[in-house]
This record gives C-alpha cells, structure tokens and sequence, in this order.
C-alpha cells in the first residue's frame, strides 16, 4: 500500500492526533496517513504550489467524511497514484473543476446558486468570484458553516463588513451577532428565530450522550405540537437537571441552508427595519430551540411563537430586541416608559430650579 511504501503508518498518523479520526475507513486512512502530512504540495504548471494536506480530524467529522475520499476522487487508484493524477495548470483551474464535481451531489443547491452574485462573478471571469471550496472546505465542510454569526463563512473574503455596516445600520455589531448574513442577503428565503441554549456561555453539546437534547424536547412537549412556554420552561429545567446551568442566545438565520446560495447583489439585501422589528414580520412567525450534537451538528425543536412574548426568553432577545420587535408588550411599555421617564425628569427638574430661582424673598426681591 502507498502509505506502507513511503514509510507512513497510515493508521497511527491518521489517528494520533485526534481519535476522532479513528471513524475514517481504513482505505481513507490510507490516504490520510500522507495527506496530514504538513507542508504536502503539488507544483503547478504555472509556478503556483497546490496545497494537499489534509486534516484527518476534521474530515471525519466533515459531512463528507461518511462518503470517503473515494466520493469525490473517484479517479484515484491505488498503487498507481500519484501516478494518475493528471496534470494541474493553476490553482483557480483546479478549483473550478472541483466545483463541478459537487454538482453531482448537490443539484438541489446549485439551482438557486445559479442565480446568485457569486455564480454571476465567476461566469463573468472574475477572480473575485468564489468557487464552492472557498466557502465550504471540502475536508473540513459542517452544516453549520454558512450561518454562524461573525465567524461564518463569508468574513473570509467579505472582512470589512463590520466597517461596512457601521455606515448605516443602528447596532450593528448586535445585529451581526444576532442575524446570519444570508437572512438579510437572501430577501426571498424564509427565516426563523432559533433559540440557542448555551452552556457555560457555548452552545450546549452532547459530546458523549449524556444530554440527549431531542429526547429531552420530546419529554417536555407534551401535547406533540411544539413547545408553548410551559413546556419551554419543562424543557430547560429537565436540561439544567443534568447539570447544565443554561442560558439562551436568539439567532434569525435561514429556513434552509440551500437558500443561503441564492444571493443576489448586495442592493437587493434587506435594509427596511420594519421587515423584522414589525408584529408580523416573517422571522419571528418561526421559532425553534436548539443544542448540537457531537460532531457540531445542530438539533432542533419547533416552538411555538408566543414563547418569544415570555419572560423566559426576553434576555435572550435582547440582540435584537426593538419596540414592537419581539411583540413583547411589557417590554414595550416598560422601554417606552423608560424613554419619556429620561426626557420628562431632567425637563421638571430645569422648570423647578428656573421657577425656584424667581420666587421672591421676604424682602421684595427675587433669587
């Protein structure tokens, strides 16, 4: 075998690092054990150096891990490789082809992909225009790395946007925290509130089954139709008697991840307040909690959307919270009444000391 023969033990060098590895096929581990080998690279035609290392970690934690190396390089045969690879021009020719590739599998995205800025960039010949790699490593690709806050996929290229932002939109920083980018930059797709639990300040994770999180909503929704705000309550008590002091973190993000792909140019992108922070704005017509598994995937349970009115989750929305945005009439009137409190009390307080001032003293004259 190619590991045996360059003198790699592909097990133990795929594997040493991080068990996690262990979960790859032995044919897999194979080509790990040369892949994960740092500083790997092919010279191209054209002078550039392609990177091929791979970390056997994160692929097999990837949701390609499952389909192996094989799923996607067909084309590789052992003994003969790297033999029969064929040659490589550049690394954006490489990239591109590599795109194609995922066709294949994902014909479901690449419908409303077609249409996007990106794809639009990338047939006009521009650099500029991302391939399918450039947003979702290929080894290292998890279903949650388009929709992920300020961290996401699209501050690799897009690093100004805090910059940007802050040009005309109130709390900006709150609203990057809070609201994925796709659910501004994709203006058709359906939107949701996913009310995240947090453990210790991270997204609470069943890494080793003790906290099964779904069995534990399942528990808690009692009339199998959501969960209202009781059942929430039930929900998050059960969690925090395994242990779990927990928090919530709301987060508006997308429906679906497929529709994060259809992104027109950014003059298109949602920049009307009143389509979130309005009674009926779509966004907050869908609700879900959520935990992750171990390999970072989330779990998530339908609420219903009056838990979003409850005492219980106005800390958590305070990231996005506006009047009239969450349809808490409470908070509403308590902030409204904050509002004309901080206006009125410094204005009576000018008026006594001015009329103070022309009160007369016993004697005929005035302060």
């Amino acid at each position: 075998m190619l590991g045996a023969c360059l003198g790699v033990n592909p097990v133990a060098d795929a594997a040493g690092a991080d068990h996690s590895a262990e979960r790859l096929s032995a044919g897999d581990r194979v080509c790990v054990g040369c892949h994960a080998a740092d500083g790997l690279t092919r010279k191209l035609a054209n002078g550039d150096s392609l990177s091929l290392t791979v970390d056997g970690a994160a692929f097999a934690g990837s949701v390609h891990g499952p389909m192996g190396c094989i799923g996607c390089h067909p084309q590789v045969a052992l003994p003969a490789h790297p033999g029969d690879v064929p040659n490589i021009d550049d690394a954006r020719q490489y990239a591109m082809a590599r795109s194609e590739s995922c066709r294949a599998c994902h014909g479901r995205v690449f419908r409303p992909y077609e249409g996007s800025v990106h794809a639009l960039r990338l047939r006009a010949g521009s650099a500029a225009g991302p391939a399918c790699g450039d947003c979702h490593p290929p080894h290292a690709v998890t279903p949650r790395s388009t929709q992920e806050g300020p961290t996401n996929a699209c501050v690799r290229c897009h690093g100004d946007t805090a910059a940007q932002h802050e040009r005309w939109l109130p709390n900006a920083a709150r609203h990057l925290r809070a609201v994925a980018c796709s659910a501004c930059h994709a203006p058709d797709a359906l939107r949701r509130v996913d009310l995240r639990v947090l453990a210790g300040g991270e997204r609470l994770t069943d890494r080793d089954g003790s906290v099964p999180f779904e069995q534990h909503a399942r528990a808690a929704d009692t009339n199998h139709d959501g969960l209202d705000a009781n059942e929430f309550r039930r929900l998050l008590t059960s969690l925090e008697r395994e242990g779990n002091p927990v928090a919530l973190q709301g987060y508006i993000e997308l429906r679906s991840g497929i529709e994060a792909h259809e992104l027109p140019p950014k003059a298109a992108a949602i920049k009307d307040c009143v389509k979130c922070h309005d009674e009926k704005a779509l966004p907050f017509q869908n609700v879900t909690v959520s935990g992750v598994d171990a390999d970072g995937r989330p779990i998530r349970y339908d609420v219903h959307r009056e838990v979003l009115s409850s005492p219980i989750t106005w800390d958590a929305l305070r990231g996005f919270y506006a009047i009239g945005g969450t349809r808490m009439k409470l908070l509403d009137v308590l902030l409204a009444l904050g509002l004309v409190g901080g206006i009125t009390v410094p204005a009576l307080h000018l008026a006594l000391r001015r009329l103070s001032r022309r009160a007369p003293n016993p004697d005929g004259s005035t302060r």
